[in-house]
């Protein structure tokens, strides 16, 4: 229903008949190392490398002598937990098993909406040309059907499934755990700066720089690096911001995934569940920007009936009114013949004062 003489979006042809154009597929791609990168999974990786360097190159070393062990094994523990399960989960083909077993790298078979309502029917998906499970679904950024489909990460640029689903929730709890120690650190710091910097000078590198307490080194021990003061600060409060911003939203997107765990959901299905509320908010929206005299709760209703000269009866009845409400005052009505002519009552024979 067209509300409020708006033109539609048209998504599907009206007319069956309509020519509709094929889908043109690409090939499909085996991992998230796969060609294209994604812009934001070359972002990870350099967020990755910048918080590792800055850390543990500039920030950790700075700490007092006897919180130097906790600095380094505690962060640089998760560091490497977190290196290890975002590779795998990059690097792991999250296929389903039938696709797997198929040389799916080739050239797939194109997709026509005109045979076809559906890529995956009754467990065949006519893509990947194979029978699937009942729990795959067919990624169009991967081009293939993945087992337990969850949703495409960009981060990972790789499908999120059964396969890598938990290698994909340790990544993101071994990175919050991670940067949440060295965010610690970098407020220590920070603040220590202006506090007492003395307690920040305790590597024996800074013995010849006694009389100069505007001089620092980074990179220490293997590498000093003589720097400013100020470039400490500055450094550190970046890393408190990217820090601090990183791990609220992983922190979110985790909270998000337990929720779904709770409730035994996928992303897939929530999104799917949440799609009719999404809907429905949008005709609200759309009512809420008609004109008074044009909304639903006021629909003008006419009925015209004729009836042959044969039969003696001419009857044509126009009416407006509310739902589930009498005639409207004032309104002109026709006077009824009797029998099937008359419509609840609304004609002037049977609906007198």
């Amino acid at each position: 229903m067209n509300i409020c003489n708006k033109p539609p979006n048209k998504t599907t042809p009206e007319n069956l008949g309509e020519a509709v154009p094929e889908v043109q597929v690409q090939r499909a791609r085996r991992n998230g190392w796969s060609w294209p990168l994604h812009l934001f999974q070359i972002i990870a990786w350099l967020l990755y490398l910048f918080f590792a360097l800055v850390g543990f190159g500039i920030l950790v070393p700075l700490l007092p002598r006897h919180w130097l062990p906790a600095g380094y094994i505690c962060p640089g523990v998760c560091f490497i937990y977190h290196l290890v399960v975002h590779l795998t989960a990059v690097s792991i083909d999250p296929a389903d098993a039938n696709v797997r077993e198929k040389n799916y790298l080739g050239p797939l078979a194109t997709f026509n909406r005109n045979q076809h309502a559906h890529v995956i029917e009754n467990h065949h998906c006519h893509v990947c040309d194979v029978d699937v499970s009942a729990k795959s679904k067919h990624c169009g950024t991967c081009n293939k059907c993945v087992c337990g489909f969850d949703h495409h990460c960009k981060w990972l640029n790789n499908c999120v499934g059964e396969r890598n689903y938990w290698l994909f929730l340790n990544s993101v709890l071994s990175a919050i755990l991670g940067l949440g120690l060295l965010l610690l650190v970098a407020c220590y710091v920070f603040v220590e700066i202006f506090i007492d910097p003395t307690m920040l000078r305790s590597d024996r590198h800074f013995d010849a720089l006694k009389n100069h307490t505007d001089l620092w080194f980074v990179f220490l021990p293997a590498a000093p690096v003589e720097t400013q003061a100020s470039a400490i600060l500055v450094t550190a409060g970046i890393f408190i911001l990217l820090s601090l911003m990183t791990v609220i939203l992983l922190g979110h997107l985790l909270t998000f995934h337990i929720y779904l765990m709770w409730n035994k959901l996928t992303t897939y299905e929530y999104i799917l569940q949440q799609r009719p509320q999404q809907e429905a908010k949008g005709v609200d929206k759309q009512l809420e920007s008609c004109p008074s005299q044009v909304r639903p709760s006021q629909v003008l209703v006419e009925l015209s009936v004729h009836f042959s000269k044969t039969d003696s009866l001419a009857c044509s009845v126009k009416f407006a009114s509310l739902f589930g409400k009498g005639p409207v005052p004032g309104k002109d009505r026709t006077i009824c013949f009797g029998g099937s002519a008359c419509l609840a009552g609304l004609c002037e024979q049977c609906h007198r004062s």
